[in-house]
């Protein structure tokens, strides 16, 4: 069985043997944008609190939170790969 892993525009084929082959490239690119989404949220907080204005600390904490979902989504994301691969060996 072939496997189709699409990463952005580009897609790789992947020949017959194991499924997971694909998957650890994938989780590793995830796990690097997850570090990246925690970073920033950790930044937003820590500029909403040292924020003057009401104004610019409740666009920072909106930031924060946004940016604390999007990691949250990419961790869920993981799990279910991570399950996959797992699975699949």
């Amino acid at each position: 069985m072939s496997v189709i892993v699409s990463i952005g525009a580009q897609a790789t084929i992947r020949g017959v043997g194991s499924v997971s082959s694909g998957v650890t490239p994938v989780v590793s690119d995830l796990q690097a944008k997850l570090e990246k989404y925690e970073r920033k949220a950790a930044q937003y907080e820590k500029s909403a609190q040292q924020a003057t204005s009401e104004g610019d600390r409740a666009f920072y904490q909106g930031l924060a939170r946004y940016t604390e979902d999007l990691a949250t989504k990419f961790r869920q994301v993981i799990a279910k790969r991570t399950d996959t691969s797992q699975a699949a060996e």
